[in-house]
């Protein structure tokens, strides 16, 4: 089971095409054909439901994607690993939600970058759960996660607590003395769906099942040039927002007769030669 064995198949499941992923790869479509009969006869188990109309993936082939995903992080991480050896003194693996990498990482980690010329930093952006697959897989040296996880050899702390504000341009003052509860759905309310535990069940729920936003967007910091654009409200990190508030690009709504729950995340670790002053890096800005 190689590398390019594994490329093939993940482009194939994607695709669930021969040809097109052979032109993909650049080889012949024949190649494609034995890379899968290769992978397959080595599991042992059909990975593709073949017809003329279609390909799919059998149940087999469903389980297997995870671990082809995993055997290829593993193969590049390990090799990353070995190549810096030689030019680095000490490299780090970083995996972080995009909120959380937003609001208090990327200011931190340039910083730490510039002073820190000896370190190699690779920097994952992803869903919490998938990070910690990798923290798990050692793919990862320390992850930021919305969701504290602990096991044995990974240590979790709390790292940082985020409140969340109701903010609109300037210009929208119907609101700038406060806003209730039952006021919210008359608002054009531009929703994003935060990973922040049962926070973003919670905003969900402040509004009627089936309500139509006039935008929805899967990244609250995309949301920064509609808002201040005038477009309508929602509800952002006040450390994503505090900058646009001090500047006057946004007005901060009070809320009258509700309050939104915090937003915590956490620091996930495996101890690794020179994280040390990162974190303390980390901590301190």
């Amino acid at each position: 089971m190689n590398t390019d064995t594994l490329q093939t198949f993940l482009l194939l499941a994607e695709l669930k095409n021969y040809t097109h992923t052979a032109n993909q790869l650049f080889v012949a479509q024949s190649t494609v054909s034995n890379r899968i009969q290769e992978l397959e006869a080595e599991l042992g188990k059909p990975l593709f439901v073949r017809s003329r109309k279609q390909l799919r993936l059998t149940e087999q082939g469903e389980r297997f994607l995870a671990y082809a995903r995993r055997i290829l992080e593993l193969t590049q991480s390990a090799a990353e690993e070995l190549n810096s050896m030689s030019h680095y003194r000490f490299s780090l693996r970083i995996g972080s939600t995009n909120t959380i990498y937003d609001c208090h990482l990327s200011r931190r980690l340039v910083d730490y970058s510039l002073s820190h010329p000896e370190t190699r930093l690779n920097i994952v952006i992803g869903h919490s759960h998938a990070l910690i697959q990798m923290l798990q897989d050692h793919t990862l040296d320390m992850a930021f996660s919305y969701v504290p996880y602990a096991k044995k050899g990974i240590e979790c702390s709390l790292f940082a607590t985020d409140e969340l504000l109701l903010v609109t341009a300037p210009q929208n003052r119907e609101y700038g003395q406060g806003i209730l509860r039952r006021e919210l759905t008359g608002i054009p309310y531009l929703y994003c769906d935060f990973p922040f535990q049962e926070v973003g069940s919670y905003i969900r729920d402040l509004f009627p099942a089936g309500h139509a936003f006039p935008l929805e967007i899967d990244r609250s910091a995309n949301l920064l040039p509609f808002l201040c654009g005038g477009k309508g409200y929602s509800f952002l990190p006040a450390s994503i927002v505090r900058d646009s508030i001090d500047r006057g690009m946004l007005l901060p709504i009070p809320l009258l007769d509700f309050s939104i729950p915090p937003v915590s995340c956490y620091l996930l670790t495996c101890g690794v030669a020179g994280s040390d002053s990162l974190l303390a890096a980390l901590r301190e800005g």
